[in-house]
């Protein structure tokens, strides 16, 4: 009975990960992102930019049948049951290989998120741009939905492919990731470029900083000495 309960808290326990090659790297770099998001959030005017205004006129300039489904497709994605069902899965893969640490920093990342992105909403309140092809509810800065992206895109590179040069390929398909549903809020014109920006960048922040201090606070066991 007693073998059998240190087994299984030894199962339970968690052991350290390596999501980067320089955790305090990652840290750092997140902590700057979020900072960024919050010191724009002060002084950006709730009137768009001048590039916000040109990037929708070239999105509604561009508008077709085709990219419109597009678009609806990353919607449906970055909410409601694609979200639901996404979020679970990688939970559940994290889960099934009993990658505590991992599933840990994932749940605490998906979570933090969106809070601190209605935080942000509520504090600065901006209004969406007057041509929205969608009715969505809440203020525009930053973009839920591609801080979403943004979380999620960090979690599955640092969570399933190990550090080093070949990680290069990973990061380049993650960030084409978050671009499209950047792309895909501002053509469907419910939000302002830089609300896109922001989001995708809080996302990525909130989610290096997350693994990257679940790796500081739970470095690797070494295996036990021979001699």
């Amino acid at each position: 009975m007693t073998d059998a309960r240190a087994n299984h808290r030894r199962t339970l326990s968690l052991t350290g990960e390596r999501f980067f090659a320089q955790p305090w790297w990652g840290l750092w770099v997140g902590v700057a992102m979020i900072g960024a998001v919050l010191i724009v959030a002060v002084v950006i005017p709730s009137h768009p930019l001048s590039v916000d205004s040109h990037w929708s006129n070239w999105m509604r300039e561009s508008e077709s049948g085709f990219l419109h489904h597009v678009a609806l497709v990353f919607n449906a994605l970055g909410h409601g049951l694609g979200r639901i069902l996404s979020l679970a899965a990688i939970g559940v893969v994290l889960l099934v290989t009993r990658r505590w640490l991992a599933l840990i920093a994932f749940g605490v990342s998906e979570t933090v998120t969106p809070l601190a992105v209605n935080a942000i909403k509520l504090i600065v309140d901006r209004p969406r741009p007057p041509h929205e092809l969608l009715h969505v509810a809440a203020s525009s800065y930053p973009s839920g939905h591609v801080a979403y992206a943004g979380a999620t895109a960090v979690a599955l590179v640092v969570a399933f492919t190990r550090p080093g040069g070949r990680r290069v390929l990973w990061w380049l398909i993650a960030a084409l990731a978050v671009a499209a549903m950047a792309w895909s809020r501002t053509y469907l014109q419910v939000h302002w470029l830089s609300d896109a920006v922001a989001g995708g960048v809080l996302g990525v922040g909130i989610a290096l900083a997350t693994f990257a201090a679940g790796q500081i606070l739970t470095p690797l066991r070494r295996p036990p000495s021979s001699g």
